[in-house]
């Protein structure tokens, strides 16, 4: 990777994010994102340029765009298939395969050991989130592999994600150590428990910044989610005024009231012994008294008042 290509990505990068939002583009700012995209989609783009610069965090958002969307999907689809291949070997190494696996193993272990050097010039509780938020973030490893993520990519991904993860959190509660750390151990959690967000943490798709601003119906899982809803559902049909007559049906199921006894009135027949009778309410006396109640058996046609 030269120094030419990385700086020119990075200005790129800072031209494009001060054309967001993507979706309020005016027409001059249009034909400069289809020049800029063009100019990325020259430039030689390897896995190393893609981690440092996290340039694919910034063109994905202009995929919502439909002048420059296609184009934007296109650059990100090539980069995904770089980021699986991983570090590619030169032509030279390629006859001596096992030298270029160990000298590959020893360039990312140096990245990653880089990384964690500087975690300790840190202060003991960001160090202890920096170290917390890596294990979390390696712990979903086999769920990239399976999507055909190259592993040593994983790994060199997931310690650069776990500094800047921590590092947003830092900027936010700068002067606030309490809310900073109630802060990691909610991330922590919720990263631990939803393995979908991990893997998009790790390959760029949430940025740090962005995934501390999320809320924790964002942050759970798509079960726990769920979970919620019906949770929440259940809590407004409690609500409700006529949730007795709602769900009238699974109650008498509950109680076990069934076949002819849903017919069953609170009146007893005192000739067929039926409990098929319908009742009404008249006030026939004064009205400081009680309503009379006339009954009528259904069964055999008896009257009566009570």
């Amino acid at each position: 990777m030269t120094m030419s290509t990385i700086s020119t990505v990075q200005a790129i990068k800072g031209s494009l994010g001060k054309l967001l939002p993507a979706d309020s583009l005016t027409d001059e700012s249009i034909e400069q994102c289809k020049d800029m995209l063009g100019q990325l989609d020259k430039c030689d783009i390897t896995l190393e340029i893609l981690t440092k610069s996290l340039i694919g965090t910034v063109v994905s958002k202009f995929k919502v765009n439909k002048e420059v969307g296609p184009i934007a999907k296109a650059l990100v689809k090539k980069w995904k298939k770089i980021a699986k291949e991983g570090p590619q070997p030169s032509t030279a190494a390629m006859a001596k395969k096992q030298p270029v696996k160990a000298e590959r193993r020893e360039s990312v272990n140096s990245v990653i050991e880089a990384i964690e050097e500087d975690w300790g010039d840190l202060q003991p509780h960001r160090q202890t989130t920096c170290k917390k938020l890596h294990s979390l973030l390696r712990g979903h490893k086999q769920l990239l592999l399976k999507q055909g993520i190259n592993g040593s990519a994983i790994d060199q991904l997931a310690v650069e994600r776990a500094s800047e993860v921590e590092a947003a959190i830092q900027q936010k509660f700068i002067n606030d150590k309490q809310e900073y750390l109630s802060k990691a151990r909610s991330l922590c959690f919720n990263i631990k428990k939803n393995g979908p967000l991990a893997s998009q943490v790790v390959l760029g798709h949430i940025p740090g910044e962005e995934l501390i601003n999320m809320t924790s119906e964002q942050l759970a899982s798509d079960e726990k989610r769920k979970e919620m809803a019906e949770r929440m559902k259940k809590l407004m049909d409690t609500r409700r005024l006529d949730w007795e007559q709602a769900n009238e049906s699974k109650i008498n199921e509950m109680c076990g009231i069934k076949g002819d006894m849903l017919k069953a009135s609170l009146f007893t027949c005192g000739r067929c012994k039926s409990h098929k009778t319908t009742s009404t309410q008249k006030q026939t006396r004064s009205a400081d008294e009680p309503m009379t109640v006339f009954v009528l058996c259904l069964n055999c046609g008896k009257r009566w008042k009570c």
